[in-house]
């Protein structure tokens, strides 16, 4: 190995170029072979066929070769590496893996041409290898951001796509080329249920329900959601009864406001409904969350929300006009009475009063609503009354706009 001028190392390295160009396809093979045996994700050809592993490994290579004696680097091919790798699925770690292969590759055959041409110098192999390493260094920069950047536009775009197709299952607007359970499948929904419709009023510069689809599928519980400018909208599948406890408790720990929950259903294309029961959950007063039971009563009293609030406003409007200490002990008694299936001390123990006072309060409801509780219809008319007063909260302050009855 001999020491040369400026002159000369620029001449040695060109040769080194030119020799590592001649054996191109050599070194590539060898890459490309220990490429398959190091890293686990290019063992088989199935994301990355021989041939696409092949030719990318030759350009990479050149890239390193050229850049050898060229001026400055070109990293168009490191960019495309890095996008068309990500748009596979190839981790980049793996894609790093095997670019740092295939430059130990050259290396090695750089050894190799030292030992065959002795009187390269050894300032032309000093400045081969600094050339060599600095251009490493820019590839990987710049097939790591391609790689991230198209990461990232892959992961948006299919967070799009995810929050339209939910929307379409949430609200029953189904494309005609695409069924339910082809919409499911996209979504990573089991099309088996039972499932839970939620809704989450928003807040300006706040999200109603942070992280929730992570959290829920820490929880095995899967989801799908659609946030619109008023409402964070969504399914969630819950098969047990423990997993829909446990979804209802995270709920109730991550709610930044009011949250509506529906009752379990089991079909997909009952979702709608779902969801106009969990949205009709959001009416009531205050934040937390709001869980739809599935009654026949509560059924009732919102699935026809313009007729029963007029219903409740002519049973109830006495009532109504009441001042509010007045009013809620009423309410909350009939409440209780009818929880406890028409049990007077029952409904008085839970209230912490006489049961001459329950019974007192239920004549006062009576004679405000002109119905008896002894009446089966009339109590009918009642109970549909004050579900819907709780449900929907018509005329809940005496500033309530009453109507006259009809």
């Amino acid at each position: 190995m001999s020491h040369a001028t400026g002159e000369s190392v620029v001449a040695d390295v060109g040769c080194i170029r030119d020799e590592l160009a001649s054996r191109i396809d050599i070194v590539t093979a060898g890459a490309v072979a220990r490429i398959r045996a190091e890293v686990p994700f290019y063992a088989t050809d199935d994301i990355v066929s021989d041939r696409l592993l092949a030719a990318t490994v030759r350009d990479n290579l050149l890239f390193i070769i050229d850049s050898l004696t060229a001026p400055t680097f070109d990293t168009a091919p490191a960019e495309i590496t890095g996008r068309t790798r990500a748009e596979l699925g190839v981790p980049l770690a793996s894609v790093m893996h095997a670019y740092r292969i295939g430059v130990h590759r050259i290396w090695e055959e750089v050894m190799v041409i030292a030992d065959e041409r002795p009187e390269l110098s050894r300032q032309a192999l000093l400045s081969a290898a600094q050339h060599m390493w600095q251009a490493q260094d820019v590839y990987v920069d710049a097939m790591a951001a391609a790689h991230r950047d198209r990461t990232t536009e892959q992961v948006l775009d299919d967070a799009a796509e995810r929050a339209v197709l939910a929307e379409y299952l949430l609200q029953g607007r189904i494309p005609s080329d695409q069924s339910l359970w082809e919409i499911a499948t996209l979504l990573r929904l089991p099309t088996t249920g039972p499932y839970l419709a939620v809704a989450a009023a928003t807040e300006i510069g706040r999200h109603p329900l942070p992280g929730i689809a992570d959290r829920l599928r820490a929880l095995d519980a899967y989801s799908a959601w659609r946030l619109l400018p008023d409402q964070l909208i969504g399914i969630v599948h819950a098969p047990t009864a423990e997993i829909r406890a446990a979804v209802i408790d995270l709920l109730r720990r991550v709610a930044v406001g009011r949250v509506g929950v529906s009752a379990p259903f089991a079909e997909l294309r009952d979702t709608p409904q779902g969801l106009n029961f969990a949205r009709r959950e959001l009416i009531g007063p205050g934040a937390g969350v709001s869980v739809f039971d599935g009654s026949v009563l509560g059924t009732a009293a919102i699935a026809a929300p313009e007729t029963t609030v007029d219903l409740a406003r002519g049973v109830l409007r006495e009532l109504y006009r009441l001042p509010d200490d007045d009013r809620e002990p009423l309410q909350e008694t009939f409440r209780a009475w009818v929880a406890h299936d028409g049990n007077v001390k029952d409904a008085a123990a839970e209230l912490y009063v006489h049961p001459n006072t329950v019974r007192h309060r239920l004549r006062r409801v009576e004679q405000l609503t002109g119905r008896s509780v002894n009446s089966p219809r009339e109590l009918a008319e009642l109970c549909l009354a004050f579900e819907v007063d709780a449900r929907i909260g018509v005329g809940r302050t005496r500033d309530s706009p009453i109507d006259p009855v009809r």
